[in-house]
């Protein structure tokens, strides 16, 4: 495959990533999570939050990996000499990790443990928490996803230096 054709599919690669990840967990935040919270039988309320959690942190973890699949090809192909901005994407992106990790191993089992077990205060109360959590990651991907789309702009042309912009002497 030309280097232009798999530069291309690793670029579409990265947007449907950003999409997905986007996407769940906006849908997620602003419209499965209110809808469920009306739901008056907790038991059935107990089905629609594992099943749409279930998927949104498989989609989620999936288009993550994409991500990070594609900014290790950019590490490759650029022989490491990443700009400025794409350093900062990454520690936004590896926070963004850590706190996907906490939202589904943490909050998101002991929501589950607690409402199997009846205690509905505490359930809720983790509920909340995980909505803010993910509220969070939401604003973290779409940093991430700015930074790359407005980080070429922002960037001096030869990358890391400002020695371009400055004055001869």
């Amino acid at each position: 495959m030309p280097p232009n054709l798999i530069h291309a599919a690793v670029v579409a690669a990265r947007e449907v990533a950003n999409l997905v990840l986007l996407g769940g967990l906006f849908f997620m935040l602003f419209v499965q999570l209110p809808a469920i919270s009306r739901v008056r039988s907790p038991r059935v309320r107990l089905g629609l939050r594992k099943a749409s959690f279930g998927r949104l942190f498989f989609w989620g973890w999936l288009g993550l990996g994409v991500l990070w699949l594609t900014a290790l090809y950019d590490v490759v192909t650029l022989d490491g000499k990443l700009p400025a901005y794409s350093g900062i994407a990454a520690g936004l992106a590896a926070l963004f990790t850590l706190i996907f990790l906490i939202a589904q191993f943490g909050l998101y089992v002991q929501s589950i443990v607690a409402l199997e077990q009846g205690n509905a205060e505490r359930a809720a109360w983790l509920n909340h928490q995980l909505r803010r959590v993910l509220g969070l990651a939401l604003v973290l991907a779409l940093s991430v996803l700015l930074l790359h789309q407005l980080g070429p702009a922002l960037t001096p042309p030869d990358g890391l230096s400002l020695q371009a912009f400055l004055p001869d002497r």
